[in-house]
């Protein structure tokens, strides 16, 4: 306990554990629905909350994309409760930007979090794997639909009741 105190006395404080763990800054070269629509999902390379290798887009016909904490945290009971079982038969795939948090609390606090749900979460972990195609607007998911790896519509998901009204339609359907 003393070596930790010591660590955050160093680090300039406890005030840093406060910071937002996906700390929202603005995207790059974020584009609206209809500049996406028809392009390809970009592919990329990363891995699950447990370090298991996700490929994107794979089979996917789904993607739920969160780039804030707290989207994910209002996401998160949504989501366990439709379940890694049907994440799976619908393709849907929770997919998480934590580039930004930094590495003492994504270690220490953000993954041991993950790793305790009970649905898979791909994490983008690196800057340079940040699509910013699809990058949501503020306090809200992306609820990107894909059809053979090309995006076929992208849509904010600003609430909880929204989320459920899609994951509802999604087992409809």
């Amino acid at each position: 306990m003393r070596y930790m105190l010591a660590v955050i006395v160093a680090l300039g404080g406890v005030s840093f554990l406060s910071i937002s763990a996906w700390a929202d800054a603005p995207p790059a070269v974020a584009q609206n629905e209809s500049q996406v629509v028809g392009q390809p999902f970009p592919r990329l390379k990363l891995t699950n909350q447990h370090d298991t290798p996700v490929q994107l887009p794979g089979d996917a016909s789904v993607i739920v994309f969160a780039n804030a904490k707290d989207v994910d945290e209002w996401a998160d009971p949504m989501l366990a409760k439709f379940g890694q079982k049907q994440m799976d038969v619908h393709h849907l795939v929770y997919l998480s930007d934590i580039h930004r948090m930094p590495w003492m609390i994504s270690k220490m606090f953000a993954l041991p979090k993950l790793k305790e749900r009970t649905y898979s979460v791909a994490l983008i972990r690196e800057a340079n794997q940040v699509p910013a195609t699809i990058e949501p607007k503020a306090d809200c998911l992306n609820w990107i639909q894909l059809k053979s790896a090309n995006i076929t519509a992208l849509s904010p998901v600003c609430t909880p009741t929204d989320l459920e009204k899609r994951l509802n339609e999604l087992v409809a359907h």
